[in-house]
C-alpha cells in the first residue's frame, strides 16, 4: 500500500485568515443592525438611549420613514413611521427630530397620544425625559429635539395599529403618525 504525500499547511498559516474573515463579518453585522433597524434613513431614528417603560426587548422602530413638515418655525422630520409587521412582546421606539433653524427660542406642545386604529399609546419622551400631555417644550436657537414614542403590543393586542402624537406651535397643529401591524406570527 502506497501512501502519497500532500502538503497541508501548518496549523498556524490558518490564523491568519481567520481574524480578517471575522473582522470583516463583524463589520458586516454591525452596518446590517445600522440600516435595517434605523429605517430608510430619512427622519430621525431611535438613539441607543431607547426608552422602554414596558420592559422586555427594545428596538428602533422598523420599516420606512418618511414626510416632513414645518410648525411653528419648527422643522419636523420622520413624520410618517409605517413599521410594517411587527412583533407582540417587544418594544418598538419610534422617534422624531424636531429643529429650530432660527435664531430664537422656540416651543413646542406635545398633546395626547391619539388611537386612529387598534390601542394603547406609549407615553412620549423629549431627549429622554417623560412628557405630560401638553407639556411645552422649548427647543433653543440652532438646537433640535428628539422625540420617542415606545409601543408594545401583547397577545390580545394583535392587529394593525396607528398612533398619532400631536403637536402644537405658535397656533399651528401637526402630528406625528405611526403604523404597525403587531402579530405572533413576526420575528
Amino acid at each position: 500500500m502506497t501512501r502519497s504525500a500532500t502538503a497541508r499547511p501548518a496549523k498556524g498559516h490558518r490564523a491568519p485568515l481567520l481574524i480578517p474573515a471575522v473582522i470583516v463579518l463583524g463589520l458586516g453585522l454591525v452596518l446590517f443592525s445600522a440600516f435595517v433597524l434605523d429605517g430608510s434613513g430619512e427622519g430621525a431614528a431611535a438613539d441607543g438611549g431607547l426608552p422602554n417603560p414596558m420592559g422586555g426587548p427594545a428596538l428602533a422602530a422598523p420599516g420606512t420613514i418618511s414626510g416632513a413638515t414645518t410648525l411653528g418655525g419648527l422643522q419636523v422630520s420622520g413624520t410618517e413611521i409605517t413599521m410594517g409587521e411587527v412583533a407582540l412582546g417587544v418594544t418598538y421606539v419610534s422617534g422624531w427630530e424636531l429643529t429650530n433653524p432660527t435664531e430664537g427660542d422656540l416651543s413646542v406642545a406635545v398633546g395626547q397620544p391619539r388611537v386612529l386604529e387598534g390601542c394603547c399609546p406609549g407615553p412620549v419622551y423629549a431627549d429622554g425625559e417623560l412628557t405630560q400631555a401638553g407639556q411645552r417644550l422649548v427647543v433653543p436657537a440652532g438646537e433640535r429635539v428628539l422625540l420617542q414614542f415606545p409601543l408594545q403590543m401583547h397577545p390580545g393586542m394583535d392587529g394593525p395599529h396607528h398612533l398619532a402624537v400631536p403637536l402644537s406651535s405658535d397656533g399651528q397643529e401637526v402630528a406625528v403618525h405611526v403604523t404597525g401591524d403587531f402579530t405572533a406570527d413576526a420575528a
